[in-house]
Order: structure tokens, then sequence, then C-alpha cells
């Protein structure tokens, strides 16, 4: 049975591409919806407005999804909302530290809308409406609405962009690696499914004792040319 009430999602993510396209999509399911960039954000947004479902990324800056989670669970206000993980970073050993801590359920970016909203739908406890009859599948959004999420995408990738300059400068394969994960995450969303594949291997090489500084730079240079707006300022290892 449908509730009367208008489903309230709180989006707490890091990335500004995956908030509006999650923001999109609950706007095409008739949800209210709030977004947060940090856990601890996220948690005092909830428990001002105590949302029905709560969507959480699990690497953020100040407070990850697991400590948000951790934080969640002892609190009595908090405790019996349900949580779905979205994310791009989910291991045995993420999926297990974020059930045991609390999520309902445990889902990767770049998400699929279909598989979402039959998330949200269970939990809720009935079917969420859609307002329109597309088709939307993860990438497949509307030419506009791509174009949309893409203006956002670049516009945060200049301070992104910075942040790969400098670490691949320094050598700073921790920092690179971080922003990798939230471009990985959300490349596909945009419509630049080469960005998350250039990331995604930049990820598996930054994990190894030995880094590849050389191939570290090509991949770069590549997703830069990918990107518009977007020009090279990296060091070889000369």
């Amino acid at each position: 049975m449908m509730k009367s009430k208008i489903p309230f999602i709180l989006i707490i993510d890091d990335s500004d591409v995956t908030r509006a396209s999650l923001t999109r999509v609950f706007d095409e399911y008739n949800c209210k919806t709030e977004s947060c960039e940090d856990g601890l954000f996220g948690i005092q947004k909830a428990l001002e407005k105590k949302p029905d479902v709560m969507i959480l990324d699990i690497l953020m800056p100040n407070l990850d999804g697991i400590k948000t989670l951790q934080i969640k669970k002892v609190i009595d206000d908090l405790k019996n909302i349900p949580v779905i993980i979205l994310s791009g970073n989910v291991n045995k050993s993420n999926m297990f530290a974020a059930m045991e801590n609390g999520a309902d359920k445990v889902l990767i970016k770049p998400f699929n809308v279909d598989e979402l909203i039959g998330a949200v739908n269970e939990l809720l406890g009935y079917k969420l409406e859609q307002k329109i009859s597309a088709d939307y599948q993860s990438i497949d959004f509307k030419d506009d609405v791509v174009s949309e999420l893409q203006k956002i995408f670049i516009n945060s990738f200049v301070s992104q962009k910075k942040i790969i300059v400098d670490s691949v400068n320094r050598r700073d394969k921790n920092k690179l690696r971080v922003v990798c994960h939230q471009i990985k995450g959300v490349g596909k969303t945009v419509g630049l499914p080469e960005v998350t594949d250039i990331c995604r291997n930049l990820e598996f090489n930054l994990t190894s004792d030995k880094v590849d500084w050389n191939f570290i730079i090509k991949q770069c240079e590549k997703m830069f040319s990918l990107i518009p707006k977007t020009q090279m300022e990296l060091k070889g290892e000369n």
C-alpha cells in the first residue's frame, strides 16, 4: 500500500555528480531529497530531518561511510533508519564492514537505476511511482540530463585536476588514489566511460609497491584529453 507522504531520501556523498544524478533520479520518482558531502553533516541532517532512507558513500573525507554507520547505530533517533551503501569501493572487507555496522543494502557505482529504486522500494515497504515512463538505466539518461551532469563534473574536475597534478608531481600515490576513486565512480554516469576505465587502471597500478609513474602520467594525459577544457601539467621521471 502506498503511503500518503512524500518519501524523503538523504544522500551523503562527496561527489557533486553523484549527488546531482541521485537527486535527478529520485525527483523522477516523486521523492524529496537533500544531500551532504560528509558523514558528519549527514548525521546532523538526519537528526534534523529524519529521512525515510539514507544513501551513503564509503570513501569520503573527514567522516567516511563506515564510521558514519558506527555513529548512526548508537543514536536512538537514527538507528532504525535504513541505509543503502552506494560506492565504487565495494570489496569484500568493505561490504562486510558495512553490513556489520548496519547497512541494509550495498550497491556498486556506477549505479543501475532499476536496482537502486528496487532497493529503496524494499526498504520503504511500498513501490515508488515514477513521474514519466522513460526507461532510465544507469547512464542511459536523456541527452540533456547527461549534458547537465557532465557540466557539473567538468566544473568539479577543475579542483580535482589540481589535486591530480600536484599528487603526480609529488609522487603522492595515496592522495592520487583517492581522487581517482572519486572520478571512477561517476565517469560512466556523465557519459565518459573511458574515464572510469582509466581511473580503474590507475587505482590498480597505485596499489603496487613499485608504482610505474611513467604509466601513471600517460594515463592521466589520456584522461585529461577526454575531459573538455583540461590541460596537462605533469612531470616525467627526468
